[in-house]
């Protein structure tokens, strides 16, 4: 295949792609997000993320585990009725026993805050969260969680909460959900911990929060007919020199 077909082929492809993909990303890392960017949705914004990890302030051990905002993958995903944020951990976190001659544990620890918003003019409400999705592991003597407060930690209220942690009764909870008086806008302030004594180990590298949305969503943009586009894209690619004329005979 000459150059110019290839050329021709990838214009295509790319032009095509431009004309039929949505609008918007959904997915970034953490880091970038706390630095003012913003995840979309459909109607729903994520934005207003705040990341503190606990060894910003404090100095770790060997075997401890800081973590940082450029870690953690951010994605987001919805269906008729809901909209999810994943967050993902990698390399994932794994920690385990406890600090040689301490009276302490293995620890990993930090706080992730974001605002969840339904943007006008769509005139849903988000009406509940739920939290699950997580690979959280813990055995022996050991515990890790995952909490999630909607409105912050200061306003009373049932918390959102996840966990392994085998020396408690109960000793796990997969999932967990709550209602929430609608309304377009929540804060959200989350922990994430575990820690670790002898002889136990902890970690996770995932977990999910979904918030149900009551109403009807906005139409989405219309698709382009690919017949009325199809100008557009040969007079590009005309503009580009990338048609030719089959030599005759």
């Amino acid at each position: 295949m000459k150059f110019s077909e290839i050329a021709g082929c990838s214009a295509a492809t790319i032009l095509l792609g431009l004309a039929l993909s949505p609008v918007g990303a959904h997915a970034t890392t953490l880091s970038n997000l706390i630095a003012g960017s913003t995840l979309i949705q459909g109607d729903v914004t994520f934005d207003n993320f705040a990341f503190t990890d606990f060894f910003d302030s404090e100095t770790p051990f060997a075997g401890d585990r800081p973590v940082s905002a450029s870690q953690i993958e951010i994605t987001t995903a919805a269906t008729a009725s809901t909209v999810s944020l994943t967050a993902t951990i990698a390399p994932g976190i794994s920690i385990a026993g406890a600090p040689p001659g301490t009276n302490l544990d293995h620890i990993f620890e930090f706080f992730l805050d974001f605002t969840v918003s339904v943007a006008a003019p769509s005139t849903r409400q988000i009406i509940g969260a739920s939290l699950g999705g997580g690979d959280l592991s813990a055995s022996g003597d050991a515990v890790s969680e995952v909490v999630f407060a909607p409105g912050g930690f200061s306003i009373p209220g049932d918390r959102l909460e996840i966990f392994e942690a085998p020396g408690f009764v109960p000793s796990s909870a997969s999932s967990d959900s709550q209602s929430l008086t609608a309304a377009s806008s929540y804060l959200f302030e989350g922990s994430i911990e575990g820690n670790t004594g002898v002889g136990g180990m902890a970690g996770l590298s995932t977990f999910t929060l979904t918030f149900d949305l009551a109403g009807n969503a906005p139409p989405g943009p219309a698709p382009v007919p690919i017949p009325a586009s199809l100008p557009l894209l040969l007079g590009a690619l005309a503009g580009l020199g990338l048609l030719h004329r089959r030599p005759r005979g």
